[in-house]
Formats: structure tokens, sequence, C-alpha cells
């Protein structure tokens, strides 16, 4: 009984920690990056489809992510408070998940206190590097990843040795690292880890490998099939038959031009900086682009200490792993290339949860006399007091976007694309003045990953001046070009300045009408939307192409959704039309 009201006032103090300190986060604004593409293609979404958002494909495939933000725009109306306390609450589910599995753990390694559990859940709390995941809206997706990968552990350390771990608990375990792969993808980085953990559970007698292999062969096949059944969902249900693991093996092996070496040095210098920054987050940092070359002697210890800890055969070194298996997914972003910084904080979400398991637990084998434990308690209260600090700083910088990339780009000013957010910033606050100025002096290379994002800013100030024609050529040298991912906002765009044009008296309707067909066309075959069949009705309408416009009329009411407000109108119209044409 004693026991069990610790545990719960362990669970109250976790309450209290986690939402005291990131109870900030809910006056935080919409971040620029991302979170406003999010909000933008959730608004625009008539309905949808769990076939299609169940269908793998790309880089990313997140159908519980998805899901997430639609119950938030069913639920909270997309309201960015609470779309950000979903986030903290998530955190809040993973520090007591992971108290459940140190309990287990505690169990397992023979240690009855309660305080071994409450000190790695604290420490993963208020760990500083995990305050972009909770504070970041799109950051979401490591927080309920790591709620599965968790569930996955706790079922994995079911007490009671190697006898304990069952075919139904490696079958739980199994799914919920399923389910997580669904949050994420790369939470299947997790999937070696599950499948180590019988030859390093604590038992009273050290079995061999070959008889641990022969005990647990049930554990083993499962965690095989999972393997295979993550690849097969991934490559026989996709589209295009998976263009996100066709990039990793390509980019892994390395370019014609790099090779296998190239990526090497890459893969151990990321791994070097963030076996540094789990120990010493600081400076955190939005944006991380470069990092020192001698990183690399780092990522070669992390190499060395990886093949320590396989000869271990503990439960502490099984952590340790854990920690490293989930980090491979964050040494493969460099390779990729595939988003718009190279190394991220937010990468070591799940990590940092497995590394304060190894901490503990590892410091808990010590042999230590009571002045050393009292020594080592205050140095864990230090630590605990500057991480708090820390993490609530961070967190209240996260409230002011303008706050957030200045010290951005203060951090790493080769960062451009921090540039244009500082000017969205000060256009949100109504000093167009400075976000004008920030956005016609910024200089956007070719070799600039995400580009566009700068391109549109550039075309967006010329529009503000008044200067049409620059605007125009702006954008449609972009198409012309590098559109990247943003070809549908750049086709919107210019085919909202062909309109304004014609509003203003500056053209006439037909001089934009060959260019607005292809961008209509175009973006309608890059978005599936039906309106933008409709939008090709009415402009061939303008133009009396009456024949073009009735077959246009009728597609986009065949294949409207059937609450769309454009469908009556469309069927209305293609039956006009085509008694017009009609001999």
């Amino acid at each position: 009984m004693t026991d069990r009201i610790s545990s719960r006032t362990c669970v109250l103090l976790l309450i209290f920690v986690v939402l005291g300190i990131y109870y900030p986060a809910i006056f935080a604004p919409i971040n620029s990056v991302d979170d406003p593409r999010t909000v933008t293609f959730l608004l625009n979404l008539d309905s949808f489809n769990l076939r299609e958002i169940f269908a793998p494909g790309g880089v990313y495939f997140r159908p519980l992510l998805l899901l997430s933000f639609l119950a938030d725009s069913y639920l909270w109306g997309l309201q960015a408070s609470f779309m950000h306390l979903e986030n903290v609450l998530f955190h809040l589910v993973n520090v007591l998940l992971l108290f459940a599995v140190a309990r287990r753990a505690a169990v397992a390694n023979a240690v009855d206190s309660v305080l071994a559990p409450l000190a790695v859940a604290l420490l993963f709390a208020v760990h500083p590097i995990n305050t972009e995941s909770v504070n970041w809206i799109s950051g979401r997706t490591d927080p309920l990843a790591c709620m599965f990968i968790l569930l996955s552990a706790f079922f994995l350390l079911k007490p009671g040795g190697l006898s304990a771990l069952t075919p139904w608990s490696s079958l739980f375990a199994a799914l919920s690292l399923l389910a997580g792969c669904l949050a994420k993808e790369t939470a299947i980085f997790f999937l070696p880890a599950a499948f180590i953990v019988p030859f390093f559970r604590q038992d009273r007698e050290r079995l061999s490998l070959k008889e641990t292999a022969l005990r647990n062969w049930p554990h083993l096949l499962i965690m095989v099939a999972t393997g295979v059944l993550f690849l097969a969902y991934r490559r026989l249900g996709s589209v295009n038959n998976d263009a996100g693991l066709s990039c990793v093996a390509t980019r892994v092996a390395g370019s014609e031009s790099s090779g296998l070496s190239h990526s090497a040095f890459l893969v151990f210098k990321a791994a070097g900086f963030y076996l540094k920054k789990i120990f010493l987050p600081l400076p955190l940092n939005f944006c991380i682009m470069h990092v020192s070359n001698l990183y690399l002697w780092v990522g070669g210890l992390v190499l060395l200490l990886t093949l320590w800890l396989l000869t271990r055969r503990t439960l502490v070194a099984f952590f340790f792993l854990c920690a490293l298996s989930v980090s491979c997914s964050a040494l493969m972003i460099p390779l990729l290339n595939a988003t718009w910084t190279p190394l991220a904080e937010r990468y070591l979400y799940i990590p940092s949860a497995f590394f304060a398991l190894g901490c503990v637990f590892g410091v808990e084998r010590w042999q230590l006399q009571d002045r050393a434990k009292v020594v080592v308690t205050v140095a864990f209260a230090f630590i605990l007091a500057a991480a708090v600090y820390t993490t609530s700083a961070r967190t209240l910088l996260w409230q002011d976007n303008l706050a957030l990339f200045q010290d951005t780009i203060k951090k790493s000013p080769e960062f451009v694309p921090a540039q244009n957010e500082i000017a969205v910033a000060y256009g949100a606050l109504g000093q167009v003045g400075k976000a004008n100025q920030i956005l016609s002096s910024m200089v956007l290379p070719e070799s600039l990953l995400n580009r566009q994002y700068g391109v549109l800013a550039k075309s967006q100030v010329r529009l503000r001046e008044g200067n049409l024609d620059a605007a125009q050529a702006i954008l449609e040298n972009a198409l012309k070009t590098d559109p990247g991912r943003e070809e549908v906002e750049f086709s919107r765009r210019l085919l909202a300045l062909y309109e304004l044009k014609v509003a203003q008296g500056k053209a006439r309707g037909s001089e934009f009408y060959p260019q607005s067909v292809h961008l209509l066309t175009r973006t309608y075959q890059l978005t599936h939307d039906p309106f933008y069949l409709y939008r090709l009705g009415s402009l061939h309408m303008q133009q009396k192409k009456y024949k073009e416009a009735s077959d246009n009329f009728r597609l986009a009411a065949e294949r409207a959704p059937a609450n769309a407000y454009y469908r009556e109108p469309a069927l209305k119209l293609a039956r006009k039309l085509a008694d017009r044409t009609s001999p």
C-alpha cells in the first residue's frame, strides 16, 4: 500500500512538473515554419478518406499524425492554444509511460524504491533537448511516435526474467511498434533494439547466445515478421513503389560524385554531434546547419561504445543501445537532404527517454557509500534545476516568433530562411517596412534547400509595392526554373496576379488566357482537386469557349465532393452551355 501511494505521489509530481514548465506553450502563436501549411491544408480539406490516409508512399508516411491534426480541426477548430496543449499532453503521457517502463526496469534490477523511476521520468520531462518537439505544433510527430515506442518497451520489459517474455508480450510490443511507425516512419529504427532484448534481460543464470535464441525463437520470429510486414506494407501498398525507401537506399550508398566514404563522413560527424548534444544540449537552436569536423572523432567513439555495449548483456546497456538504435534515423537526415535543416534537436526526443533510463539505472548499479550517494543526489538536483531553468526559458522564447527566429539567425547566420521568417514575424506585427527591407535584400542561392519560400516572399514584396510586373516576372521565372514542392502555390499566386491585372485594367483577360489554362490544368494534375476544373470552366466561358467550358463544368460536377459549394452551379452551367453548343 505504501509503495502504491508513493507511486501515485510520483505521478502527481510529474504532472505538476510537466504542466508547470510547459503551460506557457498554450499562449504561443502558430509558428511560421510548416504550421501555417498544416493549418491551411486542414482548412481546405472538404473530406478525408481513411484508405487514402493509410496508403503509404513518399519519404514521409504519418497517417496517425494526420489523424491527430484532423482531430484538432474537428474538436478545437484548429485553435493554436489547443493544438499546443495537445503537444504538451502527449509529452506528459510519454513522461508517465517512461515512469511505468522505469518501474518495470527497477523490478528487473531488484530496486524496490520508486526514486530511480522518478528520477528517470523527471530527467526526460525537463530535458532541454525536448523543447522543440513539445513547443512546435509540427514537431508533434516525435512525441506521438515516442508514445507507441515506450508502450512497446513496456511490453518487452514485463517483470519475471526471460520466462516472462511470452509470445503475447512480443506480439503486443510489435503491434505498438507498428503503430509508432504510422506516427513517424523512423520509429522502425527501434526494431533492432526490440529484437535483441532477450539477450539483455536480467536472469539468475546467464544463458549463452545460442540458448537464449532457442528459448526466445517466437520473439525473434515476431520481430523479423514485424520488419518484413512494415517494408512490404510500404513497398506493395504504395502507388509509387515507395519513393521513401528508394531515396534512403540511394543516398546511403552515396551518389556518383560523393560516394560511400562521404556518406560515412556525414554519418559519423552527426553521431558525434548528437552524443555531445544529449549530454550538453546548449546552445539550443531551431536550425543547425553546420557542425565542426572534430565531431567526426566523437562519432568514432560512438561506434566503439556501441560495440562495447553489445558485449555487456545488461539492462543498462540495452537502454543505451535503444537510444543509439532510434538515433540512427537522425543520422540519415544529412544524407537525404530532404528537410530544411540537416540536424535538429527534435530528432533526440525519443532517444532522450532511453538515455535517461540508461543514465539513472547505470548510476543505480554503482555500489556507493552514503557520502557518495549524497554527492550524486546533490549533483542530480543541480542538473534538474539547470534543466528546468533552460527548458522554461526556451518555452517562453517560443511564445514569440520574432524572438525565436532572431535567436536562430544569431546562432546560424548562414540560415537564409530564418530571414524570411523574421520578415513574416515583422509583417504579423504590422511593421511592413522592416519586413519588406529584409525580404528585398535577401540573397537566395540556387543550392539553398526550400529557397522557394524566399522567392514567394520576394514576389509578395513587389506586390505590396504595387510593382505587378516585377512580381509576375519573379513567379513566372520560378515556375520555369525550379518550383520544387511549391509549384501549386506559385501557380495559385500567378493566377491571382493575372486576375488582379485584369481587374485594374492593366491587361485584358485574353492576354493571359493560354497561360491561365496551362496553370489551372497543371494544378489540377498535381492536386486532383475538381475545383480547378470549375475554374477552368469559368475561364473558358469568359472567352466564349463554350464547348470547353461545358466539358470542364461537367467533370467538376462529377468529381466534386457531394457537399462542395460549386458542385450544383457547375452542373447547371454544364447543362446550360451544352444546350448552347448543341446543333
